[in-house]
């Protein structure tokens, strides 16, 4: 069943239509990569899908009832309110949702079948909401974007950019919505926070939209990508990678289909010339009516303009050689303590990511390495006549005032304009745009421009603090080019793991205020940290059925009810296996209730519902039969 649909829209901004003729579906079950070049109308185009905006042209058809979670439906955050009420109370859907059931519940016990029809459709989308376990779902959420039991108090006034981004994030993740549209959900997410959104969408009973950059995260939730450009929308099957394959075909296709159009036509018009007032006169004429009929194909755009990096080919040091080292650091981030023994090296021609949860003091450790500041205690070295380069997340080296040529004129005067243009062009800043005034820049703008500042400069290391935020997928490849060609040192934090796995060399895992170095790169470091959590949760698990079983033998024996019956045990196991039968069964009638065909049908639903209840019914008298057994 189709959700929404756009046909033929067009929104313009000034004379510039940003989407020319856009259509696109979205059905149940779809789970939608959105890509495209910064720019190219992506979040306008989600804006329109979800209602928060409208077209100056086209259609949009929604299904009637359609529940959306989107982004500009966020409450505000007023001081006193905490992380978890926040949370809980999201938009206030899964409130009305509730009353909405507990009315229609009324008129189901008459028989009304729109009723039970209704009802079907409000519980899947009350289930996306958590259901009647919503506690344990939000909490669940907001551990899983990397908040602490300690931080669900925290009052949400006080927040930084990225928490309050993870909290609006959470806040969606538990609305009840038969539609999730998500913008950039893995910025601001540590590599686990990522995963854990990524095992999120691919679980949702209703459909998704998401918008992303992250490769890695598309080709792990998506069964078909929307490639949005010039305008239109183009749909592709399967995650990005297929995409990936698919587009590359499709442009080889058009590229031979125009080439071998093109050398017919002017094969053609070469005969047309020579025989047109000739012999072969009415055979010319009639190949020139047979070329004006034809369709001619149009010339294939390629690949689009890509931001072309270079951060320099001369570095000092030699390769195997330490460049930085830290021995025993204590290190504080304001009143802080995030670092407590902190030992690593940093090795000369080497890319290393530094990597850890939210929180764990990377930022603060990067900008120790780029001499920006100095650790409380323990000892940082660094290789004689070091050249560092410091890209900072929140991009506090760009100027406040002036244009994107003055904010890099101003580095080097003597520089003429010429040189710096043509530097500019290099990262998609061309005619006019070298004119805009930094201030009105996006953040996909200011991250070139912060780009084209730094490589105007020579460095022997680079230390990049999330690089690829804001990027598009083009720019992120572009960027991971140039540090594969880059012969320096770089140490890189970044939450992109496709970008960790094809430049890093090495690892520098931060936790617990220590710094562990995986040699053998992010698979290394993934292994080995999921491996511990798993001997963790069992040893958790062990213990906790250790203390169970004390204080079951703690507890006086409850009296036998006297029935006059011996205990079999066989029987016994028989009572105990027809339970865990009917409770698997139980899930089973609860899950099936969740399928469109099923609520969408008021003779399913009933006979269902019938089921549940009398498994319920025999589940109870069972249980019963299971405590008093002698």
């Amino acid at each position: 069943m189709t959700l929404v649909s756009l046909d033929k829209i067009v929104r313009r901004f000034g004379d510039f239509p940003v989407l020319d003729g856009l259509s696109l579906r979205v059905d149940e079950g779809d789970r939608i990569g959105v890509v495209g070049d910064n720019g190219a109308g992506k979040t306008t185009m989600i804006r329109i899908l979800a209602g928060v905006d409208d077209a100056d042209l086209g259609q949009r058809n929604p299904k009637n009832g359609l529940r959306i979670a989107y982004g500009a439906q966020m409450p505000a955050m007023p001081q006193g309110t905490t992380i978890e009420q926040l949370v809980w109370h999201g938009t206030g859907e899964h409130a009305a949702l509730e009353q909405r059931m507990r009315a229609l519940e009324a008129a189901m016990a008459t028989g009304d079948e729109a009723a039970l029809r209704q009802y079907g459709e409000l519980q899947a989308a009350f289930e996306a909401g958590g259901g009647y376990d919503r506690k344990h779902r939000v909490e669940k959420v907001l551990f899983g974007l990397g908040f602490g039991e300690q931080d669900l108090q925290k009052d949400v006034s006080v927040l930084s950019g990225g928490e309050k981004s993870r909290v609006q994030l959470a806040i969606l993740m538990t609305t009840p919505a038969d539609l999730l549209i998500l913008d950039e959900p893995t910025n601001h997410l540590d590599l686990a926070g990522i995963e854990f959104v990524e095992d999120f969408v691919v679980r949702y009973p209703g459909a998704v939209v998401v918008v992303s950059h992250d490769r890695r995260f598309l080709d792990g939730v998506a069964n078909a990508i929307v490639e949005v450009g010039d305008g239109i929308a183009t749909r592709y099957k399967g995650n990005f990678s297929h995409y990936r394959q698919q587009r590359d075909l499709q442009l080889l296709t058009l590229q031979r289909q125009f080439k071998s159009q093109s050398e017919f036509v002017e094969k053609e018009m070469d005969y047309i010339r020579r025989n047109m007032a000739g012999q072969n006169s009415a055979q010319a004429k009639g190949r020139l009516k047979r070329l004006q009929r034809l369709q001619l194909i149009d010339k294939p755009k390629g690949k689009r303009a890509q931001m072309r990096l270079s951060f320099g080919q001369s570095t000092r040091g030699q390769a195997g050689q330490v460049a930085i080292e830290g021995e025993h650091l204590v290190v504080r981030a304001g009143p802080k303590q995030v670092l407590h023994d902190a030992t690593f090296r940093v090795w000369f021609g080497e890319i290393t990511a530094l990597l850890g949860r939210n929180g764990a003091g990377k930022t603060t450790l990067l900008r120790l390495l780029a001499r920006d500041g100095a650790p409380v205690k323990g000892e940082l070295k660094f290789a004689h006549n070091l050249r560092i380069g410091y890209f900072s997340q929140e991009k506090t080296d760009l100027p406040t005032h002036g244009t994107v040529l003055e904010a890099l004129r101003e580095l080097d005067r003597t520089v003429d304009d010429r040189i710096l243009r043509d530097h500019l062009a290099m990262f998609l800043f061309v005619a006019d745009e070298v004119e805009k005034p930094v201030q009105d820049l996006s953040g996909g703008e200011k991250q070139r421009l912060a780009l084209a500042r730094m490589t105007r400069a020579q460095f022997d290391v680079l230390c990049l603090d999330e690089p690829t935020n804001h990027l598009d997928v083009a720019g992120t490849e572009g960027l991971e080019q140039a540090l594969k060609e880059f012969p320096g040192t770089v140490v890189l934090i970044t939450h992109d793991r496709q970008l960790v796995e094809q430049v890093a060399d090495r690892v520098l895992w931060v936790e617990a205020g220590v710094v562990r170095t995986f040699d053998q790169g992010l698979e290394q470091c993934q292994k080995v940290l999921a491996d511990e959590r798993s001997r963790a949760r069992a040893a958790e698990a062990a213990e906790r059925d250790k203390q169970q079983a004390k204080a079951a033998a703690a507890e006086a024996p409850k009296p036998a009810r006297e029935t006059g019956k011996i205990r079999n045990p066989l029987l016994f196991e028989r009572l105990e296996q027809r339970i865990m039968d009917l409770e698997g069964e139980i899930e089973a009638v609860q899950a099936a209730m969740l399928e469109p065909d099923n609520y969408a049908s008021a003779a399913k639903m009933k006979d269902l519902q019938a089921d549940e209840a009398r498994l319920k019914k025999e589940l109870a008298e069972a249980y019963e039969q299971w405590e008093n057994w002698q």
